[in-house]
């Protein structure tokens, strides 16, 4: 229900409020139209009339409720400080704009921080104090009054996961804009995965980071804003967890999104090829990084099975024979190369390199075949690290032991 009176703030917003807007009658009709059924952008939105300021309702935490702007909130510190009362009536939010703060909360009912844009204004503050009592109304007709009050707090945990996931609630959104994280050009997804022994090292570095963070034993996902901002994380994880080896962490990022919808995608892609990464044995794999396969990751595994039988199939079962064309393709037909890298004698790099024309029917060199067997060798590499990347759960299959949390 939207609030209408005749009232003098009931019109278009103006530039400042009217001097013949009356505190007590804008608190008594907007405490009436909540009782109506009149919700809280209602309020505000009554309230940006009456005093020609946008106005915002912030959670205890300082996560926007409602706006009549569309604006952000304010740190949680900043937030906590106010209704506490040790924060002044004038704060900055994090959208770098000055307001007027007001703590909407009695007793143990708490509905947030009420923001009024703009300088501090005695008679504005006045006007906002009377939409208190209807906020609060509207806190606690939501249900129970600490539950309607104080919503959920979401950690970075909980909006990682659901950005993961793709179900971003109102609160996680703001919740996100609380964390930095820009959802209308969200960064890329990123996982990380640690192989070493210092399990507790690992959670406390993780736990340091600036960067919102959920974890699950020796695997994290993040946002990154690039390549070389993965390459600056996993290079400080590795630091904190004092690992000799520097392969002991390694990270994959997916692509950008061009929406919050878009990061689903960029998280699969991202632990795809972080399972690429580690069955190849490098540090750091990223969408761009990538290669050809760009082009696999959108397709599903029976495209991928059915590409690699297609030019792989009579030597799949061959072990000896798809080291070799690898070797063989990588070292550009080197027999030297390759006898050097495979310890085979010359001879013997021959009389494969013979077996593997005959049985695929073409000569691996040829550009075009040459650039098929490298795609299905791609997705065959994309396969295996499929079978040993993540659970659902979020754990690799060589994860079985607990990462302590104490001690």
């Amino acid at each position: 229900m939207a609030i209408t009176t005749a009232g003098p703030w009931s019109g278009p917003a103006r530039e400042g409020p009217g001097p013949d807007t009356d505190p007590a009658t804008l608190e008594r009709e907007l405490t009436e139209a909540v009782l109506a059924g009149a919700a809280r952008s209602d309020v505000l939105r009554a309230l940006r009339a009456a005093t020609g300021r946008h106005a915002r309702l912030l959670s205890a935490q300082g996560v926007p409720l409602a706006a009549t702007d569309g604006g952000a909130g304010l740190p949680a510190a900043v937030a906590h400080g106010v209704l506490d009362g040790a924060a002044g009536p004038v704060v900055d939010t994090l959208d770098g704009l000055r307001a007027a703060a007001l703590p909407v909360r009695a007793g143990t009912t708490v509905a947030g921080v009420l923001l009024t844009v703009g300088r501090c204004d005695p008679y504005v503050r006045a006007l906002a104090g009377a939409a208190v009592t209807a906020l609060l109304i509207d806190a606690v007709r939501a249900g129970d009054e600490q539950a309607a009050a104080v919503p959920p707090r979401h950690t970075a945990a909980d909006v990682v996961a659901a950005l993961r996931s793709g179900t971003v609630s109102p609160s996680e959104r703001a919740a996100a804009m609380a964390l930095g994280i820009d959802l209308e050009h969200p960064p890329a997804a990123a996982v990380l995965h640690y192989s070493g022994s210092r399990l507790r090292a690992w959670s406390t570095a993780l736990a340091w980071l600036e960067h919102p963070v959920q974890q699950e034993a020796r695997t994290a996902w993040t946002v990154v804003p690039g390549e070389a901002a993965l390459a600056r994380l996993r290079t400080r994880l590795r630091l904190m967890t004092g690992d000799e080896c520097a392969d002991h962490v390694v990270a994959a990022s997916g692509s950008h999104p061009d929406s919050a919808d878009d990061l689903v995608r960029s998280f699969t892609e991202a632990e795809r090829l972080l399972g690429l990464a580690r069955s190849r044995h490098v540090p750091q794999l990223t969408f761009g990084g990538c290669g050809v396969v760009q082009m696999l990751l959108p397709l599903p595994r029976a495209r991928l099975e059915a590409y690699a039988e297609a030019h792989l199939g009579p030597i799949l079962d061959r072990p000896e024979l798809m080291a070799t064309l690898r070797a063989w393709l990588a070292e550009r037909g080197s027999r030297q190369s390759v006898s050097e890298q495979l310890h085979l004698h010359r001879n013997s790099v021959g009389y494969r390199v013979r077996q593997i024309k005959n049985l695929l029917g073409t000569d691996p060199l040829l550009p075009a075949a040459s650039a098929e067997l490298h795609l299905a060798l791609a997705a065959l590499d994309l396969l295996r690290s499929d079978d040993g990347r993540l659970h659902a759960d979020g754990h690799p299959r060589d994860d079985d032991e607990p990462v302590p949390t104490s001690g």
